[in-house]
């Protein structure tokens, strides 16, 4: 009986820890495609879905992937993400990027630096050069991203993540991407569903 409970202990331990690297590679490889620095804390709730507009995502993804892809998946995703997680982003799921609370906010060069862990004389140059404009940029024109957390089909094969960097009222853009997992370790980019420009 004890040796059961460890087996099923050790066994719950590893499939949580396969879910988290799982979900991990899929953060990491949504924000890697944008080459964002300064993410806002706020994660974006997509409300850009609609489920009249099915057969248009399906469509979409025909046309640039040529593959066919069944709206039952995206009809989980659409309803799923009327219940999408909204808490804040944290160091820890996002670590290669500078998290700001809001747009007008100073970011501190040491404590970013010491985020990053940059060891790099030229690194540290480059980034100090990047905090300098976010910092000194019009608070209205700063380039900053913003990221939904993933919304899954209830198979958690496909997952979606809506994009955004708009600023000025004028600039930027944002999309709503599609991604599918491979060999249950890798999240790779299957195609873009929505789009839009400023």
């Amino acid at each position: 009986m004890r040796l059961s409970l460890i087996a099923l202990l050790f066994l719950t331990c590893s499939n949580s820890f396969g879910q988290i690297n799982n979900y991990q590679n899929l953060l990491d490889t949504a924000l890697s495609r944008h080459g964002a620095l300064f993410v806002h804390t706020k994660p974006l709730k997509i409300n850009r879905l609609d489920l009249k507009e099915m057969w248009e995502y399906v469509e979409y993804i025909k046309e640039r992937s040529n593959q066919n892809l069944d709206t039952a998946m995206f009809s989980q995703i659409i309803r799923n993400s009327k219940h999408a997680d909204t808490a804040l982003w944290t160091d820890n799921e996002l670590p290669n990027v500078l998290l700001v609370n809001e747009r007008s906010e100073t970011v501190s060069k040491k404590s970013a630096l010491q985020k990053l862990g940059l060891t790099d004389d030229k690194q540290i140059k480059f980034y100090k050069k990047q905090i300098n404009k976010f910092n000194s940029t019009e608070t209205i024109d700063r380039n900053l991203s913003y990221f939904s957390r993933p919304v899954f089909d209830n198979s958690k094969t496909f997952a979606i993540v809506e994009w955004d960097n708009g600023h000025s009222y004028l600039g930027g853009g944002g999309s709503i991407i599609l991604y599918k997992l491979q060999n249950d370790k890798t999240w790779k980019e299957f195609g873009i569903i929505r789009n839009w420009r400023y």
